[in-house]
């Protein structure tokens, strides 16, 4: 249905595109073909891009409850997150880990929240906020876009599903091969406990990684530039700790977290002012295919996102960069 543009006359007319996802990933595979004049939109179920770099306000504290960091290792993604550093929406973050051992690491972060980069990105784009979509359809020359109870959203003659591997073979399923190979891609959970607290935690460490089953992550989300508010920290479960209680009371793996912290800290911890839980469902890809992207030309679909490459957050940009960069090739004349 989509020949390489090198083969078609000068004269047809390129493909309108839909991206369905507002993370990195989408974001990124958007700025390539907007770049190249081609007509694209990006839908997404969130009130703001950005995917799992989100931040969570409330109304006593900030948290960055999903992605905690960035690494930057390709070019791409490395100018994309310098030219939002030049406006002072990303710096480098320099937790205190014990023992010092890790204090090398080259680590960013948003400003003042991991939401900034991903808000960055989006500027210019066309994107439909809090619009699921829930299925695809076919249509002469393409497909329809379909909400939760069977609207149309929207229509295009390629769409590319920047999402989770599950959620992405669940929409390709009815239409493409691509679905198995998403399918075969294991996604882990994750429950965030974020808490903050009337006084400062007094421990000697900002950040820490460990092999605890239960509470691997912790970060004093204060010590990153540009936080402001009580001393707020978030705590990420263990994947295999999160996938037995995925169905659990949120209430009830706030309490098992919050105690798992103190007893990491060493110490009672002081009054909280605010706590809560967000499940990730989809929060890491366990075993990422090690490809770039996936696409059915023939069909008009194609995949990007962090579990085609790489399990993390620069890899879903390079995913959808990459992605981006081919139907510019294919289609941008």
């Amino acid at each position: 249905m989509f020949p390489s543009r090198r083969g078609l006359p000068v004269a047809m007319k390129p493909p309108s595109i839909a991206i369905v996802g507002a993370g990195l990933a989408g974001l990124a595979c958007a700025r390539r073909l907007r770049a190249a004049g081609l007509p694209v939109r990006v839908f997404d179920k969130g009130r703001a891009p950005g995917g799992r770099m989100s931040t969570r306000r409330g109304e006593l504290a900030e948290f960055d409850h999903g992605a905690q960091y960035f690494t930057l290792r390709d070019p791409a993604f490395a100018a994309a997150v310098e030219a939002a550093a030049g406006l002072g929406q990303v710096a480098r973050w320099t937790p205190r880990w014990p023992g010092g051992e890790q204090e090398s690491r080259d680590l960013w972060v948003g400003v003042p929240g991991m939401a900034a980069l991903p808000a960055t990105l989006a500027e210019g784009l066309d994107i439909a906020l809090a619009t699921p979509v829930a299925a695809l359809a076919r249509k002469a020359g393409g497909w329809r876009l379909m909400g939760s109870e069977r609207q149309e959203l929207g229509a295009a003659t390629l769409v590319v599903l920047a999402m989770p591997a599950p959620q992405a073979a669940a929409l390709a399923a009815p239409w493409s091969p691509l679905a198995r190979r998403a399918e075969a891609v294991a996604m882990a959970p994750c429950w965030a406990a974020m808490v903050a607290f009337e006084q400062p935690l007094e421990v000697p460490f900002d950040a820490d990684w460990s092999d605890d089953p239960v509470l691997p992550w912790l970060a004093r989300n204060a010590s990153k530039p540009g936080r402001a508010g009580p001393d707020a920290w978030v705590l990420h479960a263990a994947p295999g700790w999160s996938r037995e209680r995925l169905e659990s009371p949120a209430i009830e793996v706030q309490v098992a977290l919050v105690e798992r912290f103190e007893r990491r800290a060493g110490r009672p911890l002081p009054a909280i002012v605010a706590a809560s839980v967000h499940r990730w469902r989809y929060a890491r890809a366990e075993a990422p295919l090690g490809e770039p992207f996936l696409a059915d030309w023939d069909t008009g679909l194609a995949c990007c996102g962090d579990w085609c490459l790489d399990a993390r957050i620069e890899a879903a940009f390079m995913s959808g960069d990459r992605l981006g960069a081919e139907l510019v090739i294919r289609y941008g004349g």
